[in-house]
């Protein structure tokens, strides 16, 4: 294994964990407004699923990401680095901002960045990168509709059936599973389809597959980063939108889930976080349109339409210090 080839896995790392950070807070944040149920219990649950969510849902998106928006068989190890780098760094960036952002659009932009900064654009498959901004667009605004359609008919069900307790714990604790389960079919794949390039590079491979490592250690480098900063990021989102009480953020959860499941089975890579947010917003919308604080949505629309210019910019200036490093 080289040097590059070591930097890569410690990229890949970074990148992972800096996801649990961003990722972990977001998904958790909406349970954190609801007292009826245990924060331990909820990790649990949610950790569980994202490990099982890529073999219950399949890898689509993994393939998505390695192999459909750069063809790493061709541009090595190095660009793969570069891209990382690139994507790490637009992440800690929004991260200091301590605003959830589109983990997606800093890892595909940095992949676009780099590789025309190398001058190869036959590299890149537009067809792809146009797959991750409909995937990234669509999620948000289908988690948007999905979840006024759901707020709205679960609030319609509480008030002829108020027994069945539609936000008790029960209840938020199947739209926990099943929102892991979605996280680990889409967003995590993201890690899962570097760790799968990364390996068919390291043992020169002829095709792409993913195997039981590429899967285990991206979960074990998100598990570090969620238990190292996620809850920073889970106090922003569960109190900066508007208040969830346990109905609320049971149908947030659930059309969050419900989106990015969909979203997986189709190989389109999106944003949990942008998903959620836009089901948070469904629901705030739905319920009481007046309290949702619209200047946090407005600040958090504008850390997205940041993301992909600077992941494409900081992806081009990794490849060009690259470049001068080695004519020097």
């Amino acid at each position: 294994m080289t040097v590059v080839d070591v930097l890569v896995f410690l990229l890949i790392f970074a990148f992972t964990s800096v996801s649990g950070i961003n990722d972990g807070g977001n998904l958790i944040g909406t349970y954190l407004s609801s007292s009826r149920f245990r924060p331990p219990v909820v990790v649990t649950l949610l950790l569980l699923s994202i490990l099982a969510g890529p073999f219950i849902f399949g890898t689509r998106v993994s393939h998505t990401i390695a192999v459909e928006i750069v063809n790493f068989q061709v541009a090595g190890h190095t660009v793969l680095m570069l891209s990382l780098l690139g994507a790490v760094a637009t992440l800690l960036v929004t991260w200091y901002l301590s605003i959830p952002t589109s983990t997606t659009l800093a890892l595909a932009g940095a992949m676009v960045g780099a590789v025309l900064a190398d001058g190869r654009l036959a590299w890149v498959h537009w067809s792809g990168v146009l797959k991750v901004l409909v995937g990234l667009v669509g999620s948000v605004m289908v988690g948007f509709g999905v979840a006024f359609i759901v707020t709205t008919l679960l609030w319609m069900l509480m008030r002829r059936y108020p027994h069945i307790g539609f936000g008790g714990a029960r209840a938020q604790g199947l739209t926990v599973i099943f929102q892991g389960l979605a996280y680990g079919a889409n967003d995590q794949e993201k890690a899962i389809g570097l760790t799968a390039v990364f390996l068919l590079l390291v043992e020169h491979g002829a095709h792409y597959r993913v195997t039981w490592p590429a899967i285990v250690l991206p979960w074990l480098f998100w598990m570090f980063g969620f238990f190292t900063g996620g809850l920073r990021i889970a106090k922003t989102v569960s109190g900066h939108i508007f208040r969830l009480r346990p109905m609320q953020a049971v149908s947030t959860q659930l059309s969050a889930a419900i989106t990015v499941a969909s979203a997986a089975l189709m190989g389109f890579p999106v944003s949990t976080t942008q998903t959620t947010d836009g089901s948070l917003f469904g629901t705030g919308t739905a319920l009481h349109p007046y309290q949702v604080r619209w200047l946090t949505v407005t600040k958090f629309i504008k850390v997205w339409l940041l993301t992909l210019p600077l992941a494409v910019a900081l992806g081009a200036l990794a490849m060009g210090v690259d470049r001068l490093a080695h004519a020097l």
